[in-house]
């Protein structure tokens, strides 16, 4: 378990190239295109208005993580940097930034990309070669 949380926290957050982000107020709404379905390409999607993308709109909290998923920083530095400014404990705020990346993650906004034990082992032969790892 101790090495799951490990490799977890190593993984860096990285959004989808296919969001589109939309200011609103307040809130900032991300959209992501929705794969439609083989039997609603045909004659039924001429009947039937049928969204191309769907949003989610993010609150304040939601916009700074958001924004520190920048692909190129581990998720326990986002973490410690979101304990300090909220002035919480690493655990604390490590569920509060995993459960919302576990949302985004579940709505294909982003990914977690870690490596393993194995693909260490295949970088030291020059190979690069990445994991995608879900919370």
């Amino acid at each position: 378990n101790a090495v799951k949380i490990t490799q977890l926290l190593a993984a860096v957050p990285t959004r989808n190239a296919a969001v589109r982000e939309e200011q609103r107020g307040e809130a900032l709404v991300l959209f992501v295109p929705i794969r439609q379905r083989w039997w609603l390409r045909g004659p039924l999607s001429w009947c039937l208005p049928l969204r191309g993308e769907k949003g989610v709109a993010l609150d304040a909290l939601g916009q700074e993580v958001w924004r520190a998923c920048d692909g190129q920083r581990q998720l326990e530095a986002l973490v410690e940097d979101f304990a300090h400014r909220h002035r919480l404990g690493f655990h604390e705020a490590r569920l509060t930034v995993m459960r919302f990346l576990r949302m985004l993650a579940q709505r294909n906004l982003l990914v977690l990309v870690g490596t393993s034990d194995a693909d260490d082992a295949t970088e030291e032969d020059g190979g690069d070669v990445s994991k995608a790892v879900v919370a």
